[in-house]
């Protein structure tokens, strides 16, 4: 197998980017749009936790987070960022979603 050479491909992603500039290239473009997460409650957080019968502590270490920064969420004095909760939220629904990641 040839070993790719990155610099020549950067070089010729550049030079696309110019002539599409230019109006020489029409690029092929794609808009993707995130739905919008439906939005977790501190009660939610907590019976997800729950439902996956595990605790604070390897909640938080399954979502590679801090036990207080799961205390925060499960307590309403903070939220979980987008990636954090759509973890929680495939977690929820696909019940073997950490021990997939755990496999990685």
């Amino acid at each position: 197998m040839a070993e790719r050479n990155i610099a020549a491909e950067v070089l010729a992603g550049l030079h696309e980017v110019r002539e599409h500039r230019a109006g020489k290239r029409t690029l092929r473009t794609t808009q993707v749009e995130a739905k919008p997460l439906p939005g977790l409650t501190p009660d939610m957080i907590k019976r997800i936790r729950e439902e996956l019968d595990v605790s604070r502590a390897v909640f938080a270490h399954l979502l590679r987070v801090p036990v207080r920064t799961v205390e925060g969420w499960e307590q309403g004095r903070s939220s979980p960022p987008d990636a954090a909760a759509a973890l929680i939220l495939m977690a929820q629904k696909y019940p073997d979603t950490f021990e997939r990641l755990a496999s990685l």
